[in-house]
């Protein structure tokens, strides 16, 4: 049996108790040897009591620690998740009462509540505590119940009970991300495994971004289920006056057509493509018979040159991220052979360069266009120090690795808290520099630790020189950044964003205004909030907040909405929506110095219709997540038989936990109290005898 409490030693031997025994008693003798007494029992009293008084004080001065041992019994955590996406309710098999199912699974919750702590969850795009009556999510994340688990943390978890009909329409597969899993994971098969007869628009394929005077294309797939020998058609109609139809014959139950068609960029703006299939007898919805798609016409493209030293992985992973924004064209090259115009280009990304080998003076840089020099180990810094006088780089004895963080005093344009969340845990890059001495306005929106020491510089920090911005980055080697975001999220996008964010900023021209509004992209999800973002400049153009600033926010049937931007730092921000699906255009508007002022802008919330695509329950998956898991798959009618399961299985059981504390016994009041009452003794033995 171990033991309750025991004393502990920081950085002594037990065996010093000892010396200070023979300092009280040392103390005490020298205190009482040449004292008389009535008798020499009170005297050895008191020669006891002080030899324990500074024997005490002196053992205290050792700084024991009193060790306590607590066990504690932990009741397993059991989670109910249940899927409220559209979804569920859409494939919901006749005569399924949902009324009764929901009053069933509360009262499950209620019924293990008795020996289990009990969390109740929904979840469709995001995952929400306690349960939801209804089924509205536009898209279904089985994954990041998983997550919640994790984030969650608790001692013991013992089971997870998943509500769902198995399709998801975002994140990882369920099935994978629960493999590592040691708890079991009962899952209730929700919605019909048999599809119904209906007629549906799958995603398109299509150019989100065309150019004025240019044809494009749009492919869209039509997938029929149980209509055999069906016929239906498809009409397009664009708000430019195009019109199309494409008749459609079904020939098996379960068909699908891919329909091509071309549509003209007639006018500048937004062109709203209307796709709508003509019903079908007996079908069991028309909501997915409809899908509208929209097209930003644009004038021009910007170009942009990435210019290298030697080939290098990076430039692939700046490629993708840029061309990400189909505002964009890049043109690769390398200092051996640089386009002969460069005029065309708004902006010059130059990595490893200037180098030794490569003395970038010698190349006519057209001065209008803006530089983003990556600084790399071929860099040479005395030539790029001399080609730039905004910031000072300072070279280090051997190359460095630096770790980055986001600097939250950054406010030439806005990075999402997602992405920044995101790319929290990025791969160090490598770099010659031991430190970069900036002008004071420069901007940094990275900042870098040296990996192997407490250095920190700048990493990626931005200059307005007027007619022209540049940047620089510290370090080569950010396409692991690209890889890391893929095999955390599945996607590019968090990586994509900070790059077309960058080069946005960059190639940007020159804007005089002295109030500026954006939102922080130009197109959104319907579950999607926009973020907006306002600037106020005075005389000499630096930012000032102090006035009001209002948004007044448009749809395309003339309904309005009005806001107040809350103030940051230096400038504004407002985060509005989610909105339904449509243009929007937005108007912000303040007073400054007896001058009004006013800012435009526009951007497009689209239909999330994913949910709608899934016309039947995937019950393989729920099978799987149960079965790997050592648990079982069960219908909705059998839910209240769960508590009964979870009691026999022999993993959903309390866990003891053995929990140490210490605590200086220094910090003991008792201790003290001991003390002056062994010293209030004494000292009354001694007045009774008149020593005193």
């Amino acid at each position: 049996m171990p033991l309750l409490f025991a004393l502990v030693f920081n950085d002594v031997s037990f065996w010093w108790v000892l010396p200070c025994l023979a300092l009280g008693f040392g103390y005490a003798f020298w205190l009482y040897r040449k004292k008389s007494f009535d008798t020499v029992w009170l005297k050895r009293i008191l020669f006891a009591l002080r030899m324990l008084v500074v024997s005490l004080i002196a053992f205290l001065l050792l700084a024991p620690l009193f060790k306590t041992n607590i066990s504690r019994l932990a009741k397993p955590v059991v989670f109910i998740a249940q899927d409220v996406s559209s979804s569920v309710s859409s494939n919901a098999p006749a005569g399924f009462n949902q009324v009764a199912y929901y009053k069933n699974l509360n009262a499950l919750a209620e019924a293990l509540k008795e020996n289990y702590d009990v969390r109740s969850l929904s979840f469709g795009s995001t995952v929400y505590k306690g349960f939801k009556a209804d089924n509205l999510e536009k898209e279904t994340d089985i994954a990041a119940v998983f997550e919640e688990i994790k984030n969650q943390n608790p001692e013991n978890v013992g089971a997870l009970i998943l509500l769902s009909d198995g399709v998801y329409t975002k994140g990882a597969n369920p099935v994978q991300k629960a493999e590592n899993t040691v708890f079991p994971i009962y899952t209730v098969a929700l919605g019909d495994t048999v599809a119904k007869r209906d007629l549906l628009l799958q995603q398109p394929n299509y150019n989100h971004l065309v150019y004025l005077g240019n044809q494009h294309e749009v492919q869209i797939s039509v997938k029929a289920s149980a209509a055999k020998g069906a016929n239906s058609q498809l009409q397009v109609s664009t708000n430019d006056g195009q019109r199309k139809t494409f008749p459609l014959h079904f020939k098996s139950n379960e068909d699908q057509q891919v329909v091509k068609f071309t549509l003209d960029a007639k006018k500048k703006g937004i062109q709203k493509i209307s796709l709508s299939l003509k019903p079908i007898n007996q079908e069991k919805s028309i909501k997915n018979n409809q899908l509208t798609l929209y097209v930003d016409v644009i004038d021009g493209q910007e170009q942009i040159l990435l210019l290298a030293d030697a080939p290098h992985p990076d430039l692939s992973a700046l490629r993708q991220a840029i061309e990400s924004n189909q505002n964009y064209k890049v043109q690769l090259a390398f200092a051996d052979d640089v386009p002969r115009d460069l005029n065309k280009f708004g902006l010059l990304v130059l990595h490893n360069l200037p180098s030794a080998k490569h003395p970038i003076q010698s190349i006519n840089i057209n001065n209008k266009a803006s530089l983003w020099f990556i600084v790399g180990n071929q860099t040479d810094i005395s030539k790029l120090n001399a080609l730039q006088s905004w910031a000072k780089l300072i070279p280090a004895p051997t190359p460095q690795s630096y770790s980055t963080s986001f600097n939250e005093g950054f406010f030439a344009f806005a990075i999402t808290d997602q992405t920044k969340q995101e790319l929290s845990a990025l791969a160090p890059l490598a770099s010659p520099l031991s430190a970069i001495q900036n002008q004071a306005s420069a901007k940094i929106l990275l900042k870098g630790k040296a990996v192997n020491g407490s250095t920190e510089v700048p990493q990626l920090l931005f200059n307005d020189l007027g007619a022209k911005k540049e940047a620089i980055l510290n370090g080569e080697g950010i396409w692991r950044w690209r890889m890391d975001t893929y095999s955390k999220n599945n996607n590019f996008d968090a990586f994509d964003e900070l790059i077309s964010k960058s080069v946005q900023y960059l190639s940007a021209k020159q804007d005089k205004r002295k109030f500026v509004a954006r939102a922080d992209g130009s197109r959104y999800n319907e579950n999607e909030q926009v973020l907006l973002t306002a600037e106020l400049y005075n005389d000499s153009y630096e930012l000032v907040n102090q006035p009001e600033v209002k948004l007044e926010l448009k749809d395309s049937k003339g309904k309005r909405y009005s806001y107040l931007f809350s103030r940051t730092d230096k400038s504004y921000q407002l985060t509005v929506g989610p909105f339904a699906p449509g243009e929007y255009s937005f108007t912000a508007s303040t007073k400054f110095n007896n001058n009004n002022y006013s800012s435009s802008g526009n951007f497009i919330v689209e239909e999330l219709n994913v949910e709608d695509l899934a016309n039947k329950a995937d019950h393989q998956l729920l099978y799987h997540l149960s079965k790997q898991s050592g648990a079982s798959m069960l219908m909705p009618q059998n839910l209240t038989s769960l508590a009964d399961s979870i009691k026999k299985n022999q993993k959903v059981k309390p866990v003891s936990f053995q929990q140490q504390s210490y605590q200086p016994l220094i910090a003991s009041g008792w201790l003290f109290a001991l003390i002056l009452i062994l010293l209030s003794l004494e000292w009354f033995l001694r007045k009774r005898n008149g020593t005193i």
